[in-house]
């Protein structure tokens, strides 16, 4: 079985551990996994059907797509290579105004929280202080916390045409939980806190605990999961004053350096697990 595991070059220098840790397990499970890049990657469209260039001109059976870029998976799946997360979960999860339309729908909680797609809206739509979030930013990148109203006409200069999302501070903030999902099987959970900043990521200096799913919030992940196709993501809740799980955000090209951090769990080895599962009883149906 061959493979892809797909980066843009700038990330994939920021990811060599992890992309190490993919090839190391993937040898191990005889799977011949390639890291390619997205520029040696060419879609065309002849005669009414879609091809895939590469340098090797060799299309293989699966990639992994590390790389937030939708309409590329959407080309790969076209040119018949099965993908992993596929177009539509990639679609979904990097539009969080998408997202929390497509999740209100399932009676999820989250909080209160305002849309600014196209035109800008004049006054603060909340009171202070409230998040500010482009609706594609990922990581805790383009997430503001605005505080006066000043700070909010800024930020709608600096975002002009920029999809936005607004919404209601936590009433924990600065603290969330993070839940790793490989098809419809949760893995693990991690809390992140941090005492310095509203945003609780590992990445931007928070701390990091396993942190145990309860009966009830087992149930809420479960309603997500079990709607729709994930192949790995990470799914992010926020928590109420009661302590109850409110839904933040889906990551696709989610990370494992915190679930790494307090765990020995092999997340690599258990996602390429599922693949070569996946792709076996899809083979079958063929």
């Amino acid at each position: 079985m061959k493979g892809w595991l797909i980066y843009n070059r700038a990330d994939a220098k920021r990811n060599v551990a992890f992309i190490n840790w993919f090839l190391e397990e993937s040898n191990r499970l005889s799977i011949d996994l390639q890291l390619t890049y997205t520029d040696e990657l060419q879609v065309t469209l002849q005669n009414g059907q879609v091809y895939l260039q590469t340098k090797e001109n060799a299309i293989p059976d699966f990639a992994i797509v590390r790389t937030i870029d939708p309409m590329l998976t959407a080309q790969l799946e076209q040119a018949g290579v099965a993908c992993f997360n596929n177009a539509e979960t990639s679609s979904l999860t990097n539009d969080k105004i998408k997202t929390h339309m497509e999740l209100a729908k399932l009676d999820i909680p989250m909080v209160d929280m305002y849309f600014q797609i196209n035109t800008p809206i004049p006054k603060p739509p909340l009171a202070f202080p409230f998040v500010w979030k482009s609706a594609h930013g990922r990581g805790g990148k383009d997430v503001h916390l605005v505080e006066t109203e000043t700070q909010y006409q800024e930020l709608q200069k600096l975002y002009t045409d920029h999809p936005i999302v607004m919404q209601k501070l936590a009433p924990t903030s600065g603290k969330d939980v993070r839940v790793f999902v490989i098809g419809k099987k949760v893995i693990a959970a991690v809390l992140r806190s941090s005492t310095q900043d509203f945003r609780a990521n590992y990445s931007l200096g928070g701390n990091a605990t396993l942190y145990s799913l309860n009966t009830e919030e087992l149930k809420l992940v479960q309603r997500i999961i079990d709607y729709y196709h994930f192949d790995f993501v990470g799914i992010d809740f926020l928590f109420d004053e009661n302590g109850c799980l409110l839904f933040n955000e889906i990551e696709d090209v989610v990370g494992s350096r915190t679930l790494s951090s307090v765990s020995d769990i092999n997340i690599v080895k258990l996602y390429l697990e599922y693949i070569n599962q996946f792709l076996e009883g899809y083979d079958c149906k063929l």
